[in-house]
């Protein structure tokens, strides 16, 4: 399924152009995946009415498969299945931009999503390792070139745990 480019709970960013929308191709998930994006995206909007909408970055392509360098940027290892998103770290600011320093994030901001995908059931979310960012360590790691979003992948057909 598509993502739309933006909705009144999130906007979708290129990374590669670091535009709004992202384009399309690249906001292909499983429905589940989409479930768990809004969900999440509408508990952080209750809880900060006012805050920033979520950034969403890259999900998958529309059929899938690999999405290598050769789709612009650094390309990803994962995002092949529709199980896989990138969210960038809400900033301190509240703009709806990407952050490209650490302390640009709002790191409570930051924290309290990562705990809501933990929440829903993700089965890892890769959290920079400049970032602070903690969970449960089989679930959230720390992965180099995560310090401006997170990367959470979610398992297959799974309910959202609560």
């Amino acid at each position: 399924m598509e993502l739309p480019a933006a909705g009144t709970l999130f906007v979708t960013v290129d990374p590669v152009t670091g535009t709004s929308p992202n384009r399309a191709w690249r906001r292909y998930g499983t429905d589940r995946l989409l479930q768990v994006l809004l969900a999440v995206a509408s508990e952080h909007a209750a809880a900060h009415p006012g805050a920033a909408r979520l950034v969403i970055r890259d999900l998958s392509r529309p059929r899938g498969g690999r999405f290598g360098p050769e789709y612009g940027g650094d390309g990803h290892r994962s995002h092949q299945n529709g199980l896989d998103a990138d969210v960038y770290y809400p900033r301190r600011d509240g703009l709806e931009r990407i952050p490209h320093r650490v302390g640009q994030v709002d790191r409570r901001l930051a924290q309290q999503l990562v705990d809501r995908f933990v929440r829903a059931g993700a089965q890892y979310v890769f959290v920079g390792p400049r970032t602070g960012l903690r969970g449960p360590p089989e679930v959230v790691m720390t992965l180099a070139n995560h310090d401006d979003h997170l990367h959470v992948r979610i398992r297959p057909g799974a309910g959202a745990r609560r």
